[in-house]
Order: structure tokens, then C-alpha cells, then sequence
């Protein structure tokens, strides 16, 4: 299954690259994280959730000047979504007009069993519009 979700950020392209492209801030983005740790030299982050459970991602792609990243959840412990390994994530910014941009972001995978399709596609777009949420807030809190 392929979820692509676009939310404009009322901010520049570097702006918001300079919080997306952060692989351990998806604490200060994503309500649902509250924890982040980095191992294999960056390579690997392992996220713990609000409800407990934790993720282990794999960065697989990272480039500072298209400002986009990818990553695979490779495990996970006690971790309930429409999606589960295999998971692959991408964030794209794209520069606006006006000091804004365009958070893009995809999901491709399988949905779990007994996720219907739209189920699935409204678990990626929850989590996509809640990080751009987040990083407008996180950038709002720093100031322009």
C-alpha cells in the first residue's frame, strides 16, 4: 500500500528541513513519541511511544540537498498500527512561495491483519499531519 500526505508549513524549506531532517527529534514532533535514541553511529533510532512500545528504524536514505530522508521500522516491541515491520517512510520538503513549504510524506507497506485499507491510510495520514504539527509548533516556539 502507498500513503503519500501533503501539509503546507506556514515556514521555509530550510526551516522545516532543519526539524524533519532531524533523525532523533521525533519526540519534540510526533505527540505519540517520547523518546528517542540513536545507535550504530546515527543509523538507527530507537523510538519509545507513549503507550510503551518501542520501534527500531533504520535510516535508508538521507540527502541534505533534495531535503529528504527515508527509514524501515526493522522491530518493534508491544507496538499496535495499522502498520508494523516492513514499514518503509519517507519525508520530502518542498520550497513554497512566500516562506512556505510542503511537508510531504509516504508510507509503503502492508497493512497488519484485520487493518482495512482505510484504516491503514488514516493511521499514516494521522501520523504525518501530527509531525507537521509538530514541527510548526517546534518552530513557532523558536521564532522566525
Amino acid at each position: 500500500m502507498h500513503v503519500e500526505v501533503n501539509v503546507p508549513i506556514p515556514f521555509s524549506a530550510d526551516d522545516v528541513w532543519s526539524m524533519a531532517g532531524g533523525f532523533n527529534l521525533l519526540p519534540v514532533l510526533s505527540s505519540g513519541c517520547v523518546g528517542s535514541t540513536l545507535e550504530e553511529g546515527g543509523r538507527v533510532r530507537v523510538l519509545t511511544n507513549t503507550d510503551g512500545s518501542i520501534l527500531w528504524e533504520r535510516m535508508l536514505t538521507f540527502d541534505e540537498a533534495e531535503k529528504t530522508l527515508s527509514y524501515l521500522i526493522t522491530d518493534n516491541k508491544n507496538f499496535k498500527s495499522a502498520y508494523d515491520v516492513g514499514y518503509v517512510g519517507t519525508v520530502k520538503i518542498v520550497e513554497g512561495d512566500d516562506q512556505s513549504s510542503t511537508f510531504k510524506y509516504t508510507g509503503d507497506f502492508e497493512p497488519t491483519p484485520g487493518t482495512t485499507p482505510e484504516q491503514a491510510e488514516q493511521a499514516v495520514q494521522n501520523f504525518a499531519k501530527d509531525c507537521a504539527k509538530g514541527i510548526e509548533r517546534a518552530l513557532n516556539a523558536r521564532g522566525r
